[in-house]
């Protein structure tokens, strides 16, 4: 299994033994498997198929730049190195700007594949969230650019690498360690509900490291923005299945407290490795999420009721719920020692800071990804008499650009 395979699939959510009613419409599931020495089993989110958007990509006009550029940043202005990961909707490239000696990630995304998906409202909801979100772990939006064929956003890059790859190789992680990184993860979601967003997709694969090995979330492409986090549901079925509260699946609405669901699972696999939901890769059926969770031996019992609590499958019981939101949890006895004003500070020194040889390394990212041409093939056939002489001298990097490109001057 050298190779990404994809396999799509369309499964039934089937009626639990409760109220919940069954649902009558089938939802097409992606899950692709990767593997790299070992088995690797990336998850990947349900493609929205419920919320549609018939506007034209290329409307929107609200540009976005970053004042640390002198100038119009283009596609020109980057150098293409590295593939850091590909998912369902796009590939994340690392790339370099001389002006700024500086490495960026360059998400890419391909409007006729949004566009089929139904994907270009929640793309430009990514956009204003990267754009208007600045808060120490939630990943920063430098510019945002496009041109006939697709869209790019350039965020920084995070060489600590996927939470996902550092956890795949330790297996799991001890409970001072898991519970570092998930105050971090508590104040950044706290940060989103605050401006009323509500995130959705919480998972391993979207918790970066940055250099000095705290985490910064990414990836807000299911994300929802409503007008009051306290009060206002949403209906659309969209999550990674491992991770996804039963009360999305219902189609009958739920709101904020499904982030804090999907960080009950996301404890649970840090201290023990594996997902209490993981028959959710291979079936969708809404009786998996009543199921009790196992008690690992891992885990202890102050962390397990944490866990409990969180993973309630009755979301007006679930820890977090309510008005208080993030204040229930951490009241909660698990982070009884924790100062969390020291938290936000980044004052907490992490047990662990990512080894990075050199700036750019790619170390701490799957090689599966990093052993990728960056370019696809239709790229190469455009670029055939259009790449840039590699650079010489004690240039930080050897690298290719695009020139010639006929760019858009609406951005996303």
């Amino acid at each position: 299994m050298g190779n990404t395979i994809t396999k799509c699939c369309e499964k039934l959510f089937s009626k639990p033994q409760n109220s919940f009613e069954k649902l009558s419409s089938l939802r097409k599931i992606e899950i692709s498997e990767i593997s790299n020495n070992n088995t690797i089993e990336k998850r990947i989110p349900l493609i929205e198929i419920k919320e549609k958007e018939n506007e034209n990509i290329n409307n929107s006009k609200n540009e976005y730049q970053s004042k640390q550029f002198t100038h119009k940043i283009t596609l020109n202005d980057f150098k293409i190195l590295k593939t850091l990961g590909k998912g369902a909707f796009g590939k994340v490239l690392l790339v370099y700007n001389e002006e700024l000696n500086k490495y960026f990630a360059m998400k890419i995304l391909k409007k006729d594949f949004l566009k089929k998906n139904n994907q270009i409202a929640h793309t430009k909801i990514e956009r204003k969230i990267l754009e208007k979100i600045n808060y120490p772990f939630i990943s920063q939006l430098i510019y945002a650019f496009q041109n006939k064929e697709k869209l790019y956003m350039i965020t920084e890059y995070m060489p600590g690498g996927e939470m996902f790859y550092h956890l795949h190789k330790e297996e799991y992680f001890k409970e001072s360690k898991a519970k570092f990184y998930i105050c971090e993860i508590i104040l950044a979601i706290e940060h989103l509900h605050k401006n009323n967003i509500i995130y959705r997709d919480l998972k391993p694969e979207n918790i970066l490291l940055d250099e000095n090995g705290h985490i910064k979330l990414t990836d807000f492409g299911l994300s929802k923005i409503v007008n009051d986090i306290n009060k206002d549901r949403t209906y659309t079925i969209c999550g990674t299945p491992e991770y996804v509260a039963p009360e999305v699946l219902t189609g009958k609405g739920y709101n904020k407290s499904v982030d804090w669901w999907s960080l009950g699972i996301v404890l649970y696999e840090m201290l023990c490795g594996y997902s209490p939901f993981r028959e959710a890769r291979e079936r969708i059926d809404i009786e998996i999420y009543f199921k009790p969770i196992h008690h690992d031996n891992l885990i202890s019992d102050i962390a397990f009721d944490l866990i409990s609590k969180l993973i309630e499958p009755n979301c007006e019981k679930r820890l977090g719920y309510g008005i208080l939101d993030s204040i229930e949890i951490k009241n909660h006895q698990f982070f009884k020692d924790i100062n969390w004003k020291k938290v936000e500070r980044k004052e907490i020194e992490p047990e662990y800071k990512p080894v990075l040889k050199k700036p750019g390394d790619v170390s701490n990212f799957d090689t599966m990804f990093t052993e990728m041409d960056p370019y696809s093939y239709k790229d190469k056939g455009k670029l055939i008499n259009q790449l840039t002489k590699k650079n010489k001298g004690n240039s930080p990097t050897d690298g290719v650009s695009y020139e010639n490109f006929t760019y858009i001057k609406n951005i996303i």
